[in-house]
């Protein structure tokens, strides 16, 4: 689910929680990525890349683009503290 917050910018962020969650980062990024796991199977880290940036995310935290195209990684807390939210959470 696509979540998006306000201020005098924009931001659009997707939380990282599955594999279904990665291939939404990489549709609203255009980024690569490179996924590693831990020896149990579970999600350990995604690092997106694109030329020579570099950014990597854990399940939980937040993958942003904002409206200059700025890609980068947060916490829901970043986003509730420096955005207001305009788009309602999906069930």
């Amino acid at each position: 689910m696509i979540r998006m917050f306000k201020s005098k910018d924009y931001v659009q962020e997707i939380e990282l929680v599955d594999l279904a969650s990665i291939q939404a980062i990489i549709q609203l990024t255009g980024m690569g990525v490179t996924v590693i796991f831990t020896p149990t199977g579970d999600l350990q880290s995604v690092t997106f890349i694109e030329g020579t940036k570099i950014i990597t995310a854990i399940p939980g935290q937040f993958v942003y683009k904002n409206s200059t195209g700025t890609v980068g990684v947060c916490n829901f807390e970043y986003l509730d503290e420096n955005y207001e939210e305009v788009t309602e959470p999906t069930a």
